[in-house]
């Protein structure tokens, strides 16, 4: 794939640059980001955008259209000069891929504040142009494709009552983070379990042990016995199908 272009910036009152390299969305949208910060700090008008950050960008590729759209340059708006920089870098199909790319994400085992970031940065990619979802698609779009059991849960929780977006997002992320608490207590739960089978079998013990005031006092001192479950154990295995048997 080659090295990737690399973006610096000294600080924002100066004028980002762009080194050799391969360019593709998610350095332009980087580009563009910084070019706007700067603006911003300088108090850049509009018609002198494009000539303050112009040039600043260097490679073959680059110089050769900056030098043949030279004359043009001064007069050329912000908007144009995007979406020239993306006709001039990136594949023709670059917003069809990127679309799909947010459409076809999967939250999979990961987090939900993962995944929702995943899919809103590569979102942003799109920022300007006709492809770029709105929340309310977007919104449709993480639910689609969020873990089975979380959407269970939101659903549970009645989630699409919410109406703002970043309301709905503090809430599933904060039934996700419930659900990933309550599988690792699941987890350490049976860890345990486990532990205390592979104990006894080393002893060449059952896993139970029949414990009452007949046993010789050598017998109870050398029998390892499984520590009783604390209640939340009991209730974790209990809700989740959990064996009480071994």
């Amino acid at each position: 794939m080659g090295i990737r272009a690399k973006i610096e910036q000294s600080n924002p009152m100066k004028p980002p640059t762009m080194g050799e390299g391969n360019v593709d969305a998610a350095i332009i949208w980087d580009w563009i980001n910084r070019c706007g910060l700067f603006f911003h700090h300088k108090n850049t008008p509009a018609e002198n955008r494009v000539v303050s950050v112009a040039w600043g960008m260097s490679g073959v590729h680059t110089v050769h259209w900056l030098s043949a759209n030279s004359p043009i340059l001064e007069s050329m708006s912000w908007n144009t000069y995007k979406s020239q920089l993306r006709t001039l870098f990136l594949p023709s199909d670059w917003e069809h891929s990127t679309r799909m790319d947010v459409l076809w994400l999967q939250q999979g085992s990961r987090l939900f504040v993962e995944y929702s970031l995943d899919v809103m940065g590569k979102n942003n990619l799109l920022a300007g142009t006709d492809s770029f979802f709105n929340d309310e698609f977007l919104r449709d779009t993480l639910e689609a494709n969020m873990d089975r059991e979380l959407a269970r849960e939101c659903n549970c929780e009645n989630t699409n009552t919410i109406v703002s977006f970043r309301d709905w997002l503090d809430e599933v992320k904060r039934l996700d983070e419930k659900k990933h608490q309550r599988m690792e207590e699941i987890e350490c739960t049976l860890a345990k379990i486990n532990a205390c089978m592979v104990a006894n079998r080393s002893q060449g013990r059952p896993p139970l042990q029949p414990h009452n005031g007949m046993t010789s006092s050598m017998n109870d001192q050398t029998t390892l016995r499984l520590p009783k479950l604390e209640d939340s154990e009991c209730q974790l295995l209990s809700a989740n199908g959990g064996c009480f048997k071994c």
